[in-house]
């Protein structure tokens, strides 16, 4: 029997539902790995404090010295052989390309910013208690590339299916499972 792996990156703006849908898809069967938690145990390692802004510094240093492709690399690695995988938290161009060149097809969430920015102050993280102009600061930093390691922009237009994330979990579960079944239709999906 060959087994094909199912691989899926998940590119999507702060606050869109991309943790929710990494449950969604942990529930059916794949293991989640999260670029970024490269990021915070170097942080935790050096003493850093677990704030987004001090995240994303370090993460932009790690990239400089290293390659734009760093995380990726080093997660890709990590679980290289498993058969179903979501790689969480990418966030620029390069890290798609070696992923792509590794079997990975790419999911975007996005939805409106006041709906993100509500979702964060739900969830409650240490990081997500600031106000909306800060959040609007971040998400344009996040976006348009001007913090070197990330651009999201341009990473969610590499993406085969982006899913706008503004009604029900319902509607979002259809959506998921929509996406994993034009891109695994030859394979079984448990979901």
């Amino acid at each position: 029997m060959i087994v094909v792996r199912q691989l899926v990156g998940l590119i999507g703006t702060n606050g869109a539902g991309k943790s929710y849908v990494c449950r969604l898809l942990q529930e059916t069967g794949f293991a989640v790995v999260s670029l970024s938690d490269q990021v915070r145990l170097e942080a935790k390692r050096r003493g850093y404090p677990l704030t987004r802004d001090s995240l994303t510094q370090l993460a932009n240093e790690m990239k400089a010295t290293r390659g734009q492709d760093c995380l990726a690399k080093d997660i890709f690695d990590e679980v290289k052989d498993q058969d179903r995988v979501v790689f969480d938290s990418i966030r620029n161009e390069s890290e798609i390309l070696f992923l792509n060149h590794n079997g990975v097809v790419f999911l975007g969430i996005d939805a409106p910013i006041e709906l993100r920015f509500h979702r964060i102050q739900q969830r409650n993280r240490v990081d997500d208690q600031i106000d909306f102009t800060t959040f609007v600061q971040q998400d344009c930093r996040e976006r348009d590339g001007s913090s070197s390691g990330q651009n999201i922009t341009l990473a969610l237009s590499h993406c085969e299916t982006i899913i706008y994330n503004n009604g029900t979990q319902d509607e979002l579960n259809q959506h998921v499972r929509q996406f994993l079944e034009q891109q695994f239709s030859q394979q079984t999906w448990r979901g």
